[in-house]
Parts: C-alpha cells; sequence; structure tokens
C-alpha cells in the first residue's frame, strides 16, 4: 500500500497552497457554508479558522479565501521551492531517474516531470490534492504542471508531445481520450512501475524485465509448420536481412483460430534463428490482466531499451489494441501508425479475430499469415513430439485424425505428462488420451478422440436406396477430383458411410465436421472456422464433410440476425471457391437456401431400405451370427412388411448381439422391428441424417 515519505512532506504541502490559491482549488474547498475535504483542512490547520462563525452560521467564504491567500503567501516566504526540490526526493528515486535520464537523454524538463508523475502515483496526499482541480483537458493539465514545477507552460507541453521520449519511451503519457483527474490523465508506464522507481535500485532493463517475458523454450520445430508452405522460409529470411541491415519497422501479424500454434509458431521462428524472443506481459503483478495503456507502453519501453539487440518482441492479444470500433483507436491510430513504421525491434503481433482489426492498419504490416487448424500431416509430428516415448506410430496417426487436437491442447497435456517418466508406456498414454479428451470436452467439443468414420467392414454400397447410380457418381467425382454433393435422408440410411466409401474410391482422406465442431458462441468465429475446415481440406486434398449443413446454409430470406446471412454467405464463399470434393448433409432439405442449392452437382435422396435390401442385409447378419434354424419363408414375408428399415438398424443389431447374442433369426427380427417401431418413418420419408 501506499505510504508517504516524511521528507517530502513539506514539498506536498508547497504543491497543496499551489492548488488551492494558484490553481484556484479553492473554488472546491471553500463553499457557502464551511469548508470541504476536512482531512486536506486538518492538514493546512484550516479546520480551526472558523469555527464560531460556522457554527453561528456567519461564515464568510470572501474572508475565507483571503486567509488562504495569506496562508499561501506566508508558506512562499518560509518555503523555498528550489531547494525542497532538489533535497526532499527520496535517493533511489532520483538515483533511479537518473539512469533513464543517462540511457535516454532526458533534458531538465523531461526528468522533472518524471518525477513529478511517479510521486503523483505514489503519495496518496498529492493524489487527495489533485481532486481539488477536478477533471482537466489537456491543455489544462499542462498549466498545472508548469505552476506545480516552476517550468514554462510551453516546455511542459513540448516535453508531453506525442512524438516527445517520455511518450516514445513509454514512461509518461497524457490520456487525450477525455477529461479525467490528474493522476488518470498523467499516466506512468504501469501501477507497479511507479512503486519500482520509488522503492527499488533497479536499472531500466532489470525494471523492463518486469514488464515483459523471456518466451520460454519450445518442443515444436520449423518442420511442425510446413503446412504454411513459403511463407516460414520467407518469415525466417526476412528477419535475418532485417537484424543484418538494422532495418526498422519490421512487423509481422499472424492470425488465425485460437490455438492452432501462433504463440508456438513465433516462438519456433525466433528459436530457428537464434533470437531472445520477448513477449508483451498480458497480467500485471497481481496476476490481473494487463490493461491496453500498461501494454502499449511496456511496447514503447522495450522498443527504446532493446533496440540494437537480436531479440524479437512478440505482442498478443491485439485486436483491442487496433480495434476500429473501439473510441480510443482514432486516438491511438496516428501512433500506431507510426510504431508500425519506425519500430526498431522486430515484432510479430498475433490475434484471433483479423476483421477487428481496422484494415488501414492491416497493410502496414510486411507479412500477414494465417494460422489455420494444421493438417492431419503437422498433427501427427506435433503428437510425435510429445508423446514418442509411449505411442506407437500407428496411435499418432490415429489420434491426428482429431482436428481439435491443435497445438495448445496438445502442450497443456505434455504439460502434466512429462512428470510421468517414471509411469509405464500404457498409463501415460492413458494420462495423455484423458487430459485431451477433458479439454476438449470443457471447450464444449465432445467429438470422440478415435475416428468415427472409418468404413464398415461388411459396408456394400448396394444396400443403399438412392435414386441415382451411386458407383457411377463415386467413379465420376474421383476421376474428376471435384464435385459438391448433398446428401439427405432419413437416419441410418447410409449417407455417412457412402460419404467415406466415395472417399476410399477417391484414394482422398476424409474430414468429417459436425455442427459442433464448426458453430461457435462469439460472433465471427463460426465463420472462421468454416473457413479453416475448407483450407484444412484443401491443404489436405481430403474429401471434406459437413454433416447438419442446414445449421450453416438456412434460407436467407427467413434470416432474422446479421450473423445468420453472414454465415451462409461464408459458406458459399467457400463452397465456390473450394477446389475438392466437397459433401453436405442435411435434416431440413427444405430449409436451404436456394442459392446454395444450386451450387451442388448433385442432390441425392437417401431412402429406407427397398424389400429386397432389407432381406439381402437380413440374411447376411443371420449367417455372421449363425442364426439360421427356422423357416426363412415367413421370416422374409414378415420382414418385408417392414417399410421403414435402414441399413444403421442393422449396425444397431450388431451392438447388441455383442452384448446379449440373439438366439435365432426370428428373435433378431423381433429385435428390427422394434428398431422400426420407434421411428416414424412413414410420414417422414425424408428424415434425418
Amino acid at each position: 500500500m501506499n505510504t508517504t515519505h516524511q521528507s517530502l512532506k513539506p514539498l506536498l504541502l508547497t504543491w497543496l497552497w499551489d492548488i488551492l490559491y494558484t490553481l484556484d482549488g479553492q473554488r472546491n474547498f471553500v463553499h457557502a457554508h464551511g469548508l470541504s475535504y476536512m482531512d486536506i483542512a486538518k492538514e493546512i490547520g484550516a479546520d480551526t479558522w472558523f469555527l464560531a462563525e460556522i457554527k453561528e452560521e456567519k461564515f464568510d467564504p470572501i474572508a475565507a479565501r483571503k486567509r488562504i491567500q495569506q496562508e499561501y503567501e506566508h508558506w512562499q516566504q518560509t518555503h523555498h521551492f528550489a531547494q525542497m526540490w532538489a533535497q526532499a526526493v527520496p535517493t533511489i528515486l532520483r538515483d533511479n531517474v537518473a539512469d533513464w535520464q543517462k540511457m535516454f537523454s532526458l533534458n531538465d524538463v523531461e526528468v522533472q516531470i518524471f518525477l513529478f508523475t511517479i510521486l503523483l502515483h505514489t503519495q496518496p496526499e498529492m493524489n487527495r490534492y489533485a481532486d481539488l482541480l477536478e477533471s482537466l483537458n489537456e491543455q489544462k493539465v499542462y498549466h498545472v504542471l508548469s505552476v506545480l514545477l516552476r517550468l514554462p507552460e510551453n516546455a511542459v507541453a513540448e516535453a508531453l508531445h506525442p512524438r516527445a521520449k517520455l511518450h516514445n519511451i513509454g514512461i509518461v503519457n497524457i490520456d487525450r481520450s477525455d477529461d479525467y483527474y490528474l493522476r488518470q490523465k498523467v499516466e506512468l508506464l504501469s501501477r507497479r512501475f511507479a512503486e519500482t522507481m520509488m522503492n527499488e535500485r533497479l536499472s531500466p532493463i532489470e525494471i523492463l524485465k518486469q514488464h515483459i517475458q523471456l518466451a520460454p523454450p519450445t518442443a515444436l520445430g520449423i518442420q511442425d509448420f510446413k503446412h504454411l508452405g513459403v511463407l516460414v522460409q520467407a518469415a525466417q529470411m526476412y528477419l535475418q536481412q532485417v537484424f543484418e541491415r538494422q532495418q526498422k519497422g519490421c512487423n509481422i501479424l499472424i492470425h488465425g483460430l485460437a490455438g492452432t500454434g501462433k504463440t508456438e509458431f513465433a516462438r519456433v521462428l525466433a528459436q530457428s534463428l537464434n533470437m531472445e524472443l520477448f513477449e508483451i506481459a498480458w497480467a500485471d503483478e497481481n496476476d490481473e490482466p494487463a490493461n491496453r495503456h500498461d501494454r502499449m507502453n511496456a511496447l514503447r519501453m522495450a522498443q527504446n531499451i532493446l533496440a540494437g539487440q537480436r531479440t524479437l518482441l512478440m505482442f498478443d492479444e491485439v485486436e483491442d489494441l487496433f480495434d476500429r470500433e473501439q473510441h480510443e483507436f482514432s486516438l491511438n491510430k496516428a501512433w500506431l501508425n507510426r510504431l508500425l513504421e519506425n519500430n526498431a525491434v522486430p515484432t510479430i503481433w498475433v490475434c484471433n479475430q483479423v476483421d477487428l482489426i481496422d484494415p488501414s492498419a492491416v497493410r502496414r504490416f510486411d507479412m500477414v499469415l494465417e494460422m489455420s487448424i494444421p493438417p492431419i500431416a503437422a498433427r501427427a509430428n506435433m503428437i510425435r513430439a510429445y508423446t514418442s516415448e509411449f505411442y506407437s506410430e500407428q496411435q499418432i496417426r490415429s489420434l491426428a485424425e482429431h482436428d481439435a487436437l491443435v497445438p495448445a491442447v496438445l502442450k497443456q497435456a505434455h504439460k502434466i505428462t512429462q512428470y510421468t517418466s517414471d509411469w509405464d508406456k500404457a498409463q501415460r498414454g492413458e494420462l495423455f488420451k484423458t487430459l485431451l479428451r477433458n479439454t476438449l470436452r470443457a471447450q464444449g467439443n465432445h467429438k470422440p478422440l478415435s475416428s468415427q468414420t472409418k468404413l464398415p467392414e461388411s459396408y456394400n454400397v448396394d444396400w443403399i436406396n438412392c435414386k441415382q447410380d451411386l458407383r457411377a457418381i463415386a467413379q465420376g467425382v474421383a476421376k474428376a477430383g471435384r464435385g459438391t454433393l448433398c446428401f439427405y435422408g432419413a437416419a441410418g440410411t447410409g449417407k455417412s458411410a457412402y460419404a467415406a466409401w466415395l472417399a476410399q474410391q477417391a484414394d482422398r482422406p476424409l474430414i468429417y465436421k459436425r455442427a459442433s465442431d464448426l458453430l461457435d458462441k462469439y460472433v465471427g468465429e463460426t465463420e472462421q472456422r468454416i473457413a479453416a475446415a475448407f483450407a484444412e481440406a484443401q491443404t489436405e486434398q481430403a474429401v471434406l464433410v459437413f454433416d447438419e449443413v442446414d445449421s450453416f446454409l438456412q434460407d436467407r430470406r427467413g434470416s432474422r440476425q446479421s450473423w445468420e446471412i453472414t454465415q451462409v454467405n461464408e459458406m458459399l464463399t467457400q463452397m465456390e471457391a473450394y477446389d475438392g470434393i466437397f459433401i453436405a448433409s442435411t435434416n431440413l432439405m427444405s430449409n436451404l437456401d436456394q442459392a446454395a442449392l444450386r451450387r451442388f452437382d448433385f442432390k441425392l435422396e437417401f431412402g429406407y431400405l427397398r424389400g429386397e435390401q432389407a432381406w439381402a442385409m437380413f440374411v447376411f447378419y443371420c449367417e455372421q451370427f449363425a442364426l439360421w434354424r427356422e423357416d426363412t419363408g415367413s421370416l422374409k414375408t414378415e420382414l418385408l412388411r417392414l417399410k421403414n428399415v435402414a441399413a444403421g438398424d442393422f449396425a444397431v443389431l450388431a451392438k447388441q448381439a455383442r452384448i446379449t447374442p440373439f438366439e435365432s433369426a426370428a428373435a433378431m427380427l423381433n429385435a428390427l422391428k422394434l428398431e422400426c417401431n420407434l421411428k416414424d418413418g412413414a410420414k417422414n420419408a425424408m428424415g434425418f441424417f
């Protein structure tokens, strides 16, 4: 907690008298019936001046102001400011400020303003005294400081100009966004900075380290980011040239979905170039989120102190700094533009939502890298880096199929697992998978870690009821290497399995996205996830499947929210640009956007099995379970009466048989009837996926 240094008391009282008389703070101190701010009145003995008059309700404000003038003049005669200013400031503070003066060649005016600002932010009395002045605009601040420090007002204004040293270094800044009380108007680097300068003998570099963090080493390497293509090598070459030439204004923007490895890539990039990477701290000394002003000031200071060294700076979560919707952006825009043109230390800027950044700012970055969800091969490399001691190659590749296993999630699981080196491989592997699963579930992702889209060994495309020739369509799409298909129909009719079979025929991997994988509660995030899915599929040359596509392609004519329209627009844009095989499935075909329907090459309806198909599947599974012990003719007659049998029903029966085997074919038929009775197939020929 802040406490007043006793050596400073006469100096602070001198400033109080300046505030009361010269700066007319008495207008808030003296009112019609007495005095306000009684705690301040006691400090100067004013609480006893007019006791009788106040008691008899004969208080005279004019007489009170006259008394303040007299006391002010007496104080000035008995206390000499220059002498107090030279002697009262604590030695630690004066020595610390002297270091900054030497490092940055601060002039006397800048030093005095610097010292005063630290006292303003550390001495409780000074803050209370300044409250008598109430809210101040920029010009009034210059006047107040000129009076208190006995300096020319134009010299104060020059020292606090946005392009002057104090501001550019980041140690003292005027908040120009609105009128505030003096302490809020004249800002320091951070709350911790003032206390450190006052109480600890530290160099500017030591103080800087309280506001930036040396990035920890990473287990990943450049090879884990091959999916970024030539941009990786281009970034390395560019940064190397910048250091060799001592070039100013080097800035790289990395954006993409949360957890996709933006921070890790910045660390890998620095590591590959044998450079130190310092991250602007996102939390203050109390581990609370640092505000934008503190982070901007820390960035200014780091740019000045680290200039010329083989270092990189990283500024994460940069959206609120460049957010064009924020009132302060227009006030900071000129400074930000100058920074992007003249920063001495190459800086990597990281954000999740690039659309929040003003386009004029984006244009000023030398390179812009989009960090998409790593493709399967890259995910496998990252998983291998963390799990090679206890996972087989097959286990690594199986895990890599899960697209939510982004670098941030893998790193957190590794953070815990690395402390279990004395466990056996099976235990460590199970722990790693459990940590992944729990993190994903906490994020709302309940997709199993094991693949759910593998083709059953018993799969037969002839067991799909579709009017079109599915074999010919698969063959044509595989040959062309591209196509957009819409699947619709009742639950269990084989849409997912056919998508997997089509991918197999095309000799391409399958990327399967449910609505829950793509929908996000934050505006703009769903569109980013949709774009990232198409980008991943393009990189992998995969067959991309969107389940429940009606969530993204609902008819815009019925949309009430702007985000509903933007989601449809994003889907249509990605479909139009996608050079690959895209499959969409829906349970609400009639609700799809009309423009979207025109973009599908084929719209395939998957119906319940025809009688001969249902019987063929029944015979197959009876033979699988060795159940033939009765008259097949009567069984077939009973089965053909069922009109809503789906291929998925037999998958359910197979699961039941593994738990409690059927005693006969008739028992299996009864189980099939139960499944069919649970459906309203007769009414819903175009049902659910």
